[in-house]
């Protein structure tokens, strides 16, 4: 009698497979969703607001208790290097993906 193991197995990384997909393309479809606000904290990062806010925040102006992330030097300039960085590595991946690498 054959042994059908690696049925099995394919079938597990079949639906593994499908399953990251689906988390993924989800992911994705949040992200497309985002980019609204992305590119407004972007544009905040590089406005006169926020130079005000810093002007405000280094006189104390800006209560200690508020979050206040986006005033620091490297939050937004990390996450932007981020987007980057995370924007490669799909377009890397996306093409292993089409050439069945």
């Amino acid at each position: 009698m054959k042994h059908y193991e690696h049925i099995s197995k394919m079938e597990t990384i079949m639906n593994d497979h499908s399953r990251m997909l689906a988390q993924l393309n989800d992911l994705l479809d949040r992200l497309e969703a985002h980019q609204q606000e992305r590119q407004e904290l972007i544009a905040y990062y590089y406005s006169d607001q926020r130079r005000q806010d810093l002007e405000d925040d280094n006189q104390d102006l800006i209560p200690k208790t508020m979050h206040r992330g986006v005033l620091s030097e490297d939050e937004i300039y990390n996450l932007m290097s981020e987007d980057y960085e995370t924007g490669i590595r799909m377009i890397e991946l996306a093409l292993k993906f089409i050439r069945n690498d």
